[in-house]
């Protein structure tokens, strides 16, 4: 993976342990996150667009998963929104940040706010048909195979 600095305060994704899938991703700018809201009996989720401040060329074959990183969630109800990078994408990195909390979260520069997930992926050709090969499920929806 090739990663870009676009910016001064950009830090490059690593990996915490010789262990970790995934690679951490920084904040480049301060941000607000804002809290969600009860508006008129409907949730409103705070959300803002965190600057990375770099760019990065996956792998061929490969496409870029955005994953909360588990100390955000379980201690601030920050959760990652939009969280696929194409491997044609060249753009700067950033990330959707959800706040589930009823307070305000304050995303400081040089901050771990997610992490990348470097994924192998298929792009088999469509072909259309009348019919479909047969499987033991079928059509079944939800709660069709009858396991809990």
């Amino acid at each position: 993976m090739k990663v870009t600095k676009l910016s001064p305060n950009a830090k490059v994704p690593v990996r915490a342990t010789a262990g970790a899938a995934g690679y951490d991703l920084f904040a480049s700018e301060a941000t607000v996150i804002p809290a969600s809201t009860v508006r008129d009996g409907r949730v409103e989720i705070g959300h803002a667009l965190v600057a990375t401040g770099i760019a990065i060329s996956l792998p061929p074959g490969h496409v870029g998963r955005i994953g909360a990183r588990s100390g955000l969630s379980t201690r601030h109800n920050i959760e990652v929104g939009a969280g696929w990078i194409d491997p044609d994408y060249r753009g700067e990195l950033m990330i959707e940040l959800k706040n589930f909390s009823n307070q305000d979260f304050v995303v400081e520069v040089g901050m771990r706010i997610a992490q990348l997930l470097v994924l192998p992926f298929a792009s088999p050709e469509v072909e259309v048909t009348d019919e479909l090969p047969r499987s033991a499920r079928g059509a079944g929806g939800f709660g069709s195979t009858g396991l809990r």
